[in-house]
């Protein structure tokens, strides 16, 4: 299932400026904008907006499309990483899963 190439995640970051996505368990991350190497994201607690490396997206995302799945946990996709589920989650032929939570490639239609 994986191998396949990973998306150039700062222009999939661009594609959702100005959107509010969810995290695995609901609650919204509103991306405010990309600048530079660095996506920003609100929250409730944090509305106006904190910074994220767009780095560690990417790196989610290559460990993602390189093995079919990746597990959304601190210790493997880093400090915000209910922000890179939710960036992960909306790309095409990926299914969030939970216990653990995790993003998952599924076969595209023929």
């Amino acid at each position: 299932m994986g191998g396949r190439m990973s998306p150039d995640i700062r222009s999939v970051l661009a594609g959702l400026e100005g959107r509010t996505i969810a995290t695995l368990t609901g609650k919204p991350n509103s991306v405010l904008r990309v600048t530079g190497d660095t996506v920003w994201v609100g929250t409730a607690r944090s509305p106006h907006g904190k910074p994220v490396p767009i780095a560690e997206i990417q790196a989610a995302a290559d460990r993602l499309f390189a093995r079919g799945e990746v597990e959304i946990d601190v210790r493997i996709v880093g400090y915000r990483s209910a922000f890179v589920g939710a960036v992960l989650a909306t790309l095409p032929n990926t299914i969030a899963k939970v216990n653990p939570r995790r993003i998952s490639l599924v076969r595209p239609d023929p």
